[in-house]
């Protein structure tokens, strides 16, 4: 995956603030703090249609949140993007859907809560339908190979979604499998 490139970046910071991060934590005497120990602004990374921001992720469930196990684990992957989901694990991102652009139809091995917080963009189902998604407007994504476009010329839309490792269905009897096309965004 490469980082975000000028004109991508260009677009997304001159109509959208720069996304930020605040973690809390523990300190040794059990006070609740602000942790410093992750950055709190974000690296987007530009795949076809989108520039994707990896917030936070965790590797199991129930999250270990003892001698804050889950922050070091994070930590050690900042250098890495994580793929498009973690077995047995979640994952928050943000996207950025650029201008006019398109994301490639895939299916993640997840169930996954979306928001989307700024401006509108299209869901398309691997069956043809599709509907436009505004401002508010949240998606509950169980599994479906579907893809993502940004219809507008100019804004940038933001969506915020959550994705959670799943067990994938079963239809008509055959077992359905994850499809990422891009090879960065596969899971680890």
């Amino acid at each position: 995956m490469s980082s975000t490139s000028e004109s991508a970046s260009a677009v997304a910071l001159a109509s959208l603030p720069p996304i930020r991060r605040v973690i809390t934590t523990h300190d040794k005497d059990g006070n609740t703090i602000i942790s410093e120990e992750i950055p709190q602004t974000l690296e987007g990374v530009e795949v076809p249609g989108t520039v994707i921001y990896l917030g936070y992720a965790l590797n199991q469930f129930p999250a270990a949140l003892n001698n804050d196990q889950d922050l070091k684990e994070y930590k050690d992957r900042l250098p890495h993007n994580v793929g498009m989901s973690i077995p047995r694990g979640t994952v928050l991102r943000m996207s950025d859907f650029q201008p006019g652009q398109s994301v490639p139809m895939h299916r993640s091995k997840t169930i996954d809560f979306g928001v989307i917080i700024e401006g509108e963009v299209e869901l398309i189902m691997g069956s043809g339908e599709s509907t436009v998604l505004k401002r508010g407007d949240i998606i509950v994504q169980r599994g479906t190979i579907h893809g993502w476009k940004n219809n507008s010329t100019t804004e940038v839309a933001r969506g915020f979604f959550v994705l959670v490792d799943a067990d994938l269905p079963v239809v008509n009897g055959i077992q359905l499998k994850e499809d990422v096309p891009l090879e960065e965004l596969k899971t680890e």
